[in-house]
């Protein structure tokens, strides 16, 4: 058995942050305000007593609160299931507090039974919702999605099975049973200038990397000065010679290769041979979080010992594969197809994890823009699941990730832009 995170609700606790929580976004979190787009929460509405999981993107820390007050706003309080490392922050009081709001563990990739029983028993019984981020990784990544982990769809179909099991006819009908899953797609906007608050980060990064804008260098010529100096430190710390003649797109890529493979080799694990680098980042990380999180319940006392100390070094390798997703997700070009203030920040804000190895700052009051698609009714591919479970478990992923990019790209087109001039 993994070290497993089971929820603890208190009802006490959950009314407190219910009632608390516009005041901790707007003290906390700079000013965040959540604006729900028309027709969502009626869309929203029609999954009322439903058995559903509930499918954001997830571009951001803090969307976990952005969730909790839609929830509020929709009068209902979700189950939420997270990795299992986040119960571990702030030497484990950030896990008291997500147990007792409705969170449990997950580890990722592993054979995680306590929490897949979990998952199953609360999409099986229905009384309360479930968020699970199907994108399985914090991206980044504010304007598309990335590709999506099959475990949502698998899970649902898993409670779909449980309720035949228990009896339950399945199918869209008043007197039928079916679980639902709901894509959700946030958008974090600054709706005024922060190109004062960019500046100043900028300015800071520069200290801190000891370099010296010239008075009249553009934001942009800045910024691609800070990430130069950053990716070549990175490459002198992996042994990396940088070739001029190359650009920086190419030293990227050899970059993120660089580090899977050396991490594949001291974990002893193969690569598939064309697998793309989020797959593999994956694959190594789960088996990451197969070590970390072994039951030592059955350990002698010298065989945790020697877990322990192997832990510590193994926990130090999740930074190298942060790295590589900080890296699939920004690109040279990033800016300049879209120079919004938006897409600056997230530039800077992977700068500032990166050298300050930490949260990055935020940087001026925002608005997140949500909206609900299209609940996707799993009992229409029941009967397929049954024959080819892998191919429809695909089939449904795939409708997620179209549902939630369909609302990226239009959310995208109802809001306001601000450009920073990179002239």
């Amino acid at each position: 058995m993994l070290d497993f995170r089971p929820p603890l609700e208190s009802p006490a606790l959950i009314w407190y942050v219910n009632l608390v929580l516009p005041l901790y976004m707007k003290l906390k979190l700079h000013d965040t305000t959540v604006n729900i787009m028309e027709g969502a929460l009626e869309r929203f509405s029609k999954l009322k007593g439903k058995n559903a999981m509930i499918c954001p993107n997830h571009s951001n820390r803090h969307d976990p609160q952005v969730v909790g007050m839609f929830a509020r706003a929709a009068g209902e309080h979700f189950n939420f299931v997270a990795a299992r490392e986040v119960f571990d922050y702030d030497d484990g009081a950030n896990g008291w507090w997500l147990q007792h709001l409705g969170v449990y563990s997950v580890v990722r990739g592993a054979a995680d039974r306590e929490s897949f029983k979990t998952t199953r028993k609360i999409l099986a019984e229905g009384k309360k919702k479930l968020v699970l981020f199907p994108e399985g990784e914090l991206s980044r990544q504010n304007d598309t999605v990335m590709p999506l982990e099959s475990g949502a769809a698998q899970m649902a179909f898993w409670a779909m099975q449980d309720l035949e099991k228990n009896g339950a006819k399945i199918g869209p009908g008043a007197d039928e049973k079916t679980v639902y899953i709901q894509p959700i797609a946030m958008k974090y906007t600054y709706p005024r200038d922060v190109s004062s608050s960019l500046r100043e980060t900028l300015k800071t990064l520069e200290n801190k990397l000891g370099l010296q804008a010239p008075e009249d260098a553009s934001f942009y010529n800045r910024m691609r000065a800070l990430a130069e100096k950053m990716l070549l430190t990175i490459e002198k710390e992996y042994g990396i010679a940088a070739e001029n003649s190359h650009s920086m797109n190419d030293r990227l890529k050899a970059l993120k290769r660089h580090i899977l493979v050396n991490l594949a080799r001291i974990l002893e694990v193969d690569l598939p041979k064309d697998a793309r680098d989020l797959e593999c980042v994956r694959i190594l990380r789960n088996k990451l979080d197969d070590h970390i999180f072994e039951d030592e319940n059955k350990m002698t006392e010298y065989e945790r010992k020697i877990h322990d100390e192997k832990q510590r070094v193994y926990k130090s390798y999740y930074r190298d594969l942060n790295r590589v997703v900080t890296f699939i997700c920004i690109y040279d070009g990033y800016v300049t197809e879209h120079m919004t203030q938006e897409r600056y920040s997230d530039v800077i804000e992977r700068m500032e994890i990166e050298i300050f190895d930490g949260d990055p700052s935020i940087k001026g009051a925002r608005e997140i823009l949500l909206d609900v698609g299209e609940a996707i009714d799993l009992s229409l591919y029941y009967a397929d699941f049954k024959k080819e479970k892998k191919a429809t478990i695909a089939k449904v992923t795939d409708l997620i990730f179209a549902e939630i990019s369909t609302m990226l790209t239009k959310l995208e087109t109802v809001r306001q832009h601000r450009y920073i001039d990179a002239k």
